[in-house]
């Protein structure tokens, strides 16, 4: 089965909009129904790696990713509209090829006035190709 937006739209998954770089690797979709916030995108052309097959996700594609869906998740927690990343580390385990369905499920570790701490998994089916932990700032307005 081939996984498509429609598809996802129709089983529950909201679009996340984006401009600028984050709109870079992609429609961005999410879901909140499930015990927390889980996103995902479908890897598509001109994201890869210049490998032999041409195919393989590029690692700063992946690192963009967990960054939009950590931060979006850490706003939502902080119940405010933006948060800049202070610090990310992200350990890769496996790799994603163009056409996959690449997806993270948010967690808040804990949260302060002032940082929200996160974390997360990066999968393509049932396998963990990235680990993510990050640390968020929420900007509040003056």
């Amino acid at each position: 089965m081939t996984l498509t937006i429609e598809g996802l739209k129709a089983d529950g998954w909201r679009e996340l909009r984006s401009s600028g770089f984050t709109s870079a690797i992609g429609q961005v979709l999410f879901r909140t129904d499930r015990g927390g916030l889980e996103a995902g995108f479908i890897a598509p052309e001109g994201i890869g790696n210049d490998n032999a097959e041409g195919d393989m996700v590029h690692g700063g594609a992946l690192m963009t990713f967990a960054d939009i869906v950590l931060g979006f998740a850490a706003s939502k927690a902080a119940q405010i509209a933006y948060c800049v990343t202070v610090q990310m580390n992200y350990q890769f385990a496996g790799s994603a090829r163009i056409g996959q369905f690449v997806s993270c499920k948010a967690e808040v570790v804990r949260q302060t006035r002032s940082l929200v701490f996160m974390r997360g998994l990066i999968r393509v089916g049932d396998q963990d190709i990235g680990a993510v932990d990050a640390l968020f700032k929420p900007i509040r307005s003056q």
